[in-house]
């Protein structure tokens, strides 16, 4: 089944960040991540939530769909600040990317 990504809008976003942040997914590390009131949250898990928002479809349905540059490109179009993190030396992440707010 072919995902319709017009169906989601920032609201949708707003709403899947506000789920994700008090949910279990939401403390899950990331390598792409959304800046939503000051909580890095994984970008790929809102992005999915979002989705399922705006096509009222259980949260337990699976999407499958690539993430990486498609969901920067896709939240940030939507006018979302979205990082890529990578690992340093130290194992830490790091912002290694440009942000649009």
């Amino acid at each position: 089944m072919a995902l319709n990504w017009k169906s989601v809008t920032a609201d949708h976003v707003r709403q899947a960040c506000k789920q994700v942040a008090t949910s279990a997914s939401g403390k899950r590390s990331s390598r792409i991540v959304i800046d939503f009131e000051g909580q890095k949250l994984p970008a790929k898990e809102v992005q999915r939530t979002a989705y399922l928002i705006a096509n009222r479809l259980p949260s337990g349905t699976e999407l499958k769909f690539s993430s990486g540059d498609f969901t920067l490109n896709f939240l940030r179009g939507l006018g979302f600040q979205v990082e890529r993190l990578e690992l340093t030396s130290s194992g830490n992440r790091e912002n290694k990317s440009s942000t649009v707010e």
